[in-house]
């Protein structure tokens, strides 16, 4: 053996490969590590909105209970009453009508189908303020209590979807925040 002659080769590849697969290995892990702190900047923000979102419904759910109790509902008593009295001043009219129409047609100055015409209204008059009437004790009865126990509901319904919201929110938010931790130690 000379100086200086190549005694044993050793082969490199094994290592040259190996070298290749660590960095692609560390390249994947920042990219999944990018990739878990992105997802979790979503999901805080997805979270935000959501709950936003059902902040927004209780209000509007609130807000609509209020303006029924203190707006549409006596609203539509002051409506419904208004009909009752408009119908019963009808009524009314209709019977100074046929009063006078029974005199007249007493002394002959009146038809027999012009007094029926004039007894006719009576009963529509009559008809239309029990109609009136009805609406107005439906109302009071039925439509206001269903109504307001819509609207409870409703505020109930979105407080508890908020409730679930921000539950359902911070466990999201936990769960990535684990994942970017998890991934950020790869």
């Amino acid at each position: 053996m000379k100086a200086g002659e190549l005694l044993a080769q050793l082969d490199a590849s094994n290592l040259q490969d190996g070298k290749v697969d660590q960095e692609i290995r560390v390249q994947n892990a920042d990219a999944a590590a990018v990739s878990s702190r992105e997802n979790l900047e979503v999901i805080r923000n997805q979270a935000q909105s959501d709950i936003d979102k059902a902040e927004l419904d209780l209000k509007f759910a609130g807000e609509d209970l209020k303006n029924y109790k203190e707006g549409d509902y006596p609203n539509q008593v002051k409506e419904h009453e208004a009909s009752v009295n408009l119908a019963q001043e009808e009524l009314q009219r209709a019977q100074d009508t046929l009063h006078w129409s029974t005199i007249l047609y007493q002394e002959k100055y009146l038809s027999e189908s012009e007094l029926k015409a004039d007894q006719l209204a009576v009963n529509k008059s009559q008809l239309d303020l029990e109609l009136a009437q009805s609406r107005l004790q439906l109302l009071k009865d039925y439509t206001y209590t269903r109504t307001l126990d819509e609207r409870e509901s409703d505020v109930k319904q979105a407080q508890m979807a908020l409730e679930r919201t921000k539950r359902k929110s911070a466990a999201d938010v936990v769960q990535a925040e684990a994942n970017a931790k998890a991934t950020g130690r790869s």
